[in-house]
């Protein structure tokens, strides 16, 4: 995977709507990121990604250890899960 695709996961994974989408989904955000997605479908396999990270079915093994933990605490933080 390049750089610039771990990016774009990673701008993904930290942005809230997506975080709560999976985690805590609802209607709104459903149809939101349904909606992004089918006009975006070159991003689909990045959400894909996101989510199984997310998820826990992926692990990012690109990452640092340090960027792995960042990333990490911020999306505990977001999900107000932080410690």
């Amino acid at each position: 995977m390049s750089s610039t695709t771990d990016k774009r996961v990673l701008s993904i994974l930290v942005n809230d709507d997506f975080i709560n989408y999976v985690l805590n989904p609802n209607l709104i955000l459903t149809e939101m990121w349904e909606d992004y997605f089918s006009t975006h479908p070159e991003d689909i396999p990045l959400g894909d990604e996101a989510k199984k990270i997310l998820l826990g079915e992926l692990n990012p093994t690109e990452l640092s250890a340090d960027e792995a933990s960042n990333l990490e605490t911020s999306i505990l933080e977001k999900c107000g899960l932080s410690f």
